[in-house]
């Protein structure tokens, strides 16, 4: 039988009814005959059929245009009610209507109101998915009429507790989202990480629990401001769930109380694996690299040598390699170091015992968590060089998000393979990892205290305490010189390390190794003897080259790799960072350095740019976008071709070298253009 329902009718002329629902009814020859039979029917009081049940269910909006008055004039429909699957659908389509171009909807509803409704991923302008990071879930639920609290600045909706606790078991972001069908509002708020949902799941035992949702987080279509908060809070999420996890591997990570440690050693006896090579051990001490590099390498690649010797070769080799690498591109060194672990591995498997297994699995581990910090901090401290809402700083911004997820996920594989070393008391790998991931540790911390809260981290500060104090006490046991040394000056250096470890590490190695105090005392002039941090400004000329070197090559821009074009452009930039050779000839000289470009602003290098020399007294100009001193000073060719030199210094009688003790600096580089702006910002290039 058909459904009954009252309409009022109104002063428009029938013929003036529109159908305004396209985010509701999708099928293009419904919507036109709707609009040809739909005012018809609406005076035809003994209509009934299926075909107006159908109309009615699709249509949710039916406005009247162009009245006398000018304005719009709704048909109302009393009586009509939808039920809680016609809901569930309204809201569906809503969403959807709403939602950007650019978002992969893909459906996840096995049954109506069962499980996650959706999932979203991001794609880019080519339409190619972005990747897992870009990647959540949506929770949909769709109500005829919400109800608002608080001065109407918050949705008030109920969820059942089970159903929550179901959300926060995700290892993706959930995103709840309401819609209010009536008004074609749609709300949103985050579930991952949201305390007071966290806490009232945890704290209250009602089966029902009620959820605010901000009205601010309201989602208009073609409002990408309102799309791109919700994206935040998806990243944001990312990075609770990297760090939920880390505490999860940390809290069942076991660690072995101080007083246990001599007796663990005694009981495990000849199994505890040391790595030992006497010739190449002379040779690393003496630190005769060349020979060294050149004796391990005719170990690892003998046929002959038994399988325990290559690797304890290819130990030596890592080492050394870490200390005086032979090759100066980034990713060249790189991929050095991973074919190291590479040979490990694979001598490992040949040997077939644990202990070279396992400390193959802890270089290659290691290996892969230093670079991903390294790239990390490149990029984190490079992109506060863009302005916060340049398209620039959004787009690194995402790179970044995905490589502090990826370094959370070494991380944890870092401390699972502490736990597995303690468990089979293999304290001499576990110390060698320490040694090579206790910096890294420290940077990654550094960069989570710039991006959020350290409260959010604080376990793996007492974590890596006490992994740091085991593998010292251990190495001051067994007088294992080489890593006191090293972990002695680790955690006295790194000002992250510093803060982190609370105990008296001096103490801690006399106590167990009294020969290491000559030692100490001498690393401790040494540390007291270096030089304290300064600004970048008032290091080295030298010393602010070498940074922005290690940045250039850790964004992938290697100024030493002539293949990277770049890298090439950023050695351009290096050889006239420094253009004391041009202005001490004059002091009427002077370099009006003007940084261009997303490498310029991304490094905050200034002689990324065409530099321009001018002469302050005659006005002479000249521009380049090579190396500087070429254009300066270049006597070869046709005249045209001569440098600033030789066209206008060497015959000019008011040239006036400076002394011969100048040296440039960046504070009077700045000092000196505010002198002479007016001329400088003149000459246009």
């Amino acid at each position: 039988m058909p459904r009954s329902y009252e309409y009022e009718e109104q002063s428009c002329p029938p013929s003036k009814v529109t159908v305004a629902t396209m985010p509701i009814l999708t099928n293009p020859s419904a919507v036109r005959l709707a609009k040809k039979i739909f005012a018809p029917l609406l005076v035809t009081a003994s209509f009934a059929g299926r075909f107006w049940d159908i109309i009615v269910d699709q249509i949710l909006i039916i406005q009247q245009s162009d009245c006398n008055n000018g304005g719009d004039s709704p048909i109302n429909l009393k009586g009509f009610t939808m039920n809680a699957g016609e809901i569930g659908e309204a809201a569906g389509r809503i969403f959807n209507y709403k939602a950007p171009l650019n978002w992969i909807i893909r459906s996840q509803e096995d049954q109506n109101d069962h499980g996650i409704d959706c999932e979203i991923e991001l794609k880019d302008s080519n339409g190619r998915a972005l990747g897992q990071e870009s990647v959540f879930k949506i929770q949909l639920k769709g109500q005829e009429n919400c109800s608002f609290i608080e001065d109407g600045q918050k949705l008030s909706f109920s969820v059942s507790r089970v159903r929550l606790q179901y959300y926060l078991k995700f290892n993706i972001p959930v995103i709840l989202v309401v819609v209010e069908v009536s008004s074609e509002g749609v709300y949103w708020i985050s579930v991952t990480n949201n305390q007071d949902i966290l806490e009232k799941v945890q704290d209250s035992s009602t089966d029902t629990l009620t959820v605010h949702l901000p009205v601010g987080n309201k989602l208009e279509r073609n409002d990408s401001a309102a799309f791109d908060k919700l994206l935040v809070a998806v990243q944001e999420c990312w990075d609770f769930l990297s760090l939920r996890d880390l505490k999860l591997v940390v809290n069942n990570c076991k660690t072995l109380p101080p007083e246990a440690l001599n007796t663990c050693i005694e009981q495990v006896g000849d199994a505890l694996f040391k790595a030992y090579h006497i010739k190449l051990d002379q040779l690393l001490l003496t630190k005769s690299f060349n020979d060294l590099y050149q004796q391990a390498s005719d170990i690892i690649q003998s046929r002959i040598v038994p399988p325990k010797d290559r690797f304890l070769a290819t130990l030596y080799f890592d080492y050394a390699f870490k200390i005086a690498p032979y090759k100066q591109v980034k990713i060249e060194q790189v991929e050095e170091q991973f074919k190291l672990c590479e040979y490990l591995i694979v001598f490992a498997r040949e040997q077939k015992e644990s202990a070279y297994r396992l400390t193959a699995i802890a270089k290659a581990r290691s290996s892969l968590f230093n670079f991903k910090v390294e790239q990390l901090h490149a990029h984190h401290h490079s992109n506060e060089n863009f302005k916060s809402d340049s398209f620039e700083y959004l787009f690194m911004n995402r790179e970044i998000h995905k490589q502090y997820h990826d370094a959370c996920a070494q991380l944890q594989k870092i401390i699972n393979m502490c736990h597995r070393l303690i468990n089979l008391s293999q304290f001499n790998i576990l110390a060698d990892l320490m040694c090579d991931v206790a910096l890294s540790i420290g940077m990654f911390k550094t960069i989570h205290n710039a991006r959020g809260s350290n409260e959010a981290i604080a376990f793996l500060d007492e974590w890596l305490e006490k992994m740091l104090h085991t593998v010292l006490m251990y190495s001051s046991i067994v007088s294992e010189m080489r890593k006191i040394e090293q972990l002695y000056l680790m955690v006295n250096l790194q000002s992250e390390l510093k803060t982190i470890v609370k105990f008296d590490v001096r103490s801690l190695i006399i106590e167990h190794c009294p020969s290491s105090e000559e030692l100490l005392d001498a690393l401790d002039n040494v540390m007291a003897s270096k030089d304290q941090p300064k600004p970048l400004f008032e290091t080295s000329i030298e010393g602010q080259k070498q940074f922005f070197a290690y940045m250039a090559k850790n964004l992938g821009m290697d100024p030493d790799d002539p293949t990277s074009r770049e890298g090439q452009f950023i050695a351009i930039g290096l050889a006239n960072y420094d253009p004391t050779n041009i202005i001490g000839h004059c002091e009427h000289m002077f370099v009006d350095y003007r940084p261009r470009g997303m490498i310029a602003q991304q490094l905050g290098m200034h002689s990324l740019s065409m530099p321009i020399m001018t002469c302050l007294k005659h006005k002479h100009t000249v521009g380049t976008g090579n190396l500087l001193i070429k254009a300066f000073d270049n006597s070869d060719g046709p005249e045209f071709a001569l440098g600033f030199k030789q066209r206008h210094c060497d015959k000019c009688s008011d040239c006036s070298p400076r002394a011969d003790d100048w040296v440039w600096n960046l504070k009077w580089q700045q000092e000196e253009r505010t002198k002479h702006v007016e001329w400088l910002d003149k000459i246009d290039f």
